[in-house]
């Protein structure tokens, strides 16, 4: 497979709570509004972005048309920015549905994979894009959760000046991506699983330390998650495993990914939160359940008796780690990991759309 290189030649913008200040009770035409003023930094940003990606604006009014957008936007002096403004009015259909981004983009003149959506409604801006084969980017001033434990978006800002950064570092494969990698390294079904539930814990944990104002990237560390056992059973030793994951991901252009591959295995100190989250994680999670650290390691010791000695010795450090994530968060251990366990682990509906095999898999673990 070759390096994840998707060059993005267009940004789509949703508008109210995205583009432009969000104004509830206001009927008629966007053009009529009395108030129409732009997110703080928006004028900036577009103006940085202008002269490198066509700029569309995607909006759902259904009572405004194109002429009507573009009136509101030169009152806010963001018009000349633009290349296209789309409208559910104008289209007949509105988002999430992904004909709306499908034609959208027919509109344009680029494929989904050339395009990211910027949008503040994960229902409406990220699921609808996502299924329609776009990038996602998630605007959330707010910092509110993600509704799912595993992130369809591609990345999250919670500033519109984050943009230009964020387009043009490295994407991260998305769910979709991930997961056909797992398969084209041949994978087994019950390691994408484990994989899978240590995505969600590793990025529940993500979230909660950030609400609590520490620094970590959620969806890099449910991407970890999902690839940290790429290499689980091609690896000649167990010594080996995550060394040989880590020269895949990098050969695919992902050095974040491969370096918390690399130090998800015994023995590994991780450094970043990011690193210690997934290292983490996949100690406490046996096969697809949360099980806690006890089990775990007596599995993994019975599972290999070679590595019973280096298992044991693993476990002082192991307790520490968890001492310090847990002692970041509100609660109590106990509630923590009742939380974990209440977790819905569902795909998103956009994957399972697009991979019949995903579907197949949860139904397994399920016992449906």
């Amino acid at each position: 497979m070759r390096p994840i290189r998707r060059p993005i030649r267009a940004v789509l913008f949703d508008w109210g709570g995205t583009l432009m200040r969000e104004v509830g009770g206001l009927d008629g035409p966007i053009a009529e509004w009395p108030p129409i003023e732009a997110i703080p930094g928006a004028k900036e940003t577009l103006r940085a972005l202008h002269d490198h990606y066509a700029l569309a604006v995607a909006t759902n009014a259904r009572l405004s048309d194109e002429s009507h957008v573009r009136k509101a936007l030169a009152r806010a002096e963001l018009d000349r920015y633009f290349a296209l403004v789309v409208t559910a009015r104008d289209l007949g259909v509105a988002k999430p549905d992904p004909a709306f981004f499908r034609s959208a983009l027919d509109r344009l003149g680029f494929a989904p994979g050339e395009a990211v959506m910027i949008g503040d409604s994960y229902e409406v801006d990220i699921v609808g894009a996502k299924a329609a084969g776009l990038r996602a980017i998630w605007f959330n001033p707010a910092g509110v959760r993600c509704p799912t434990v595993h992130p369809g978006h591609d990345a999250e800002i919670q500033a519109i000046d984050e943009i230009p950064a964020v387009l043009e570092r490295r994407w991260l494969p998305d769910i979709a991506v991930a997961l056909k990698i797992l398969r084209t390294h041949e994978v087994p079904p019950n390691i994408v699983r484990h994989s899978l539930t240590v995505a969600a814990v590793a990025h529940h944990f993500a979230v909660r330390l950030r609400e609590q104002k520490i620094a970590v990237e959620p969806v890099l560390v449910h991407r970890s998650g999902l690839l940290h056992d790429l290499d689980k059973l091609s690896s000649e030793r167990p010594a080996e495993h995550g060394m040989k994951a880590g020269r895949v991901l990098r050969a695919l252009g992902q050095p974040a990914l491969a370096g918390i591959a690399e130090r998800h295995v015994l023995g590994a100190v991780p450094v970043t939160w990011e690193e210690k989250l997934v290292h983490y994680a996949d100690k406490i999670v046996e096969d697809d359940r949360v099980a806690g650290l006890t089990e775990r390691l007596n599995s993994l010791a019975q599972r290999y008796p070679a590595e019973a000695d280096r298992v044991s010795q693993a476990l002082p450090f192991l307790l520490g780690l968890e001492k310090e994530i847990l002692s970041k968060l509100p609660a109590p251990r106990g509630a923590i990991m009742a939380e974990l366990r209440r977790l819905d682990l569902s795909l998103p509906s956009f994957v399972i759309a697009g991979d019949p095999a995903c579907d197949s898999s949860r139904e397994r673990r399920d016992g449906r």
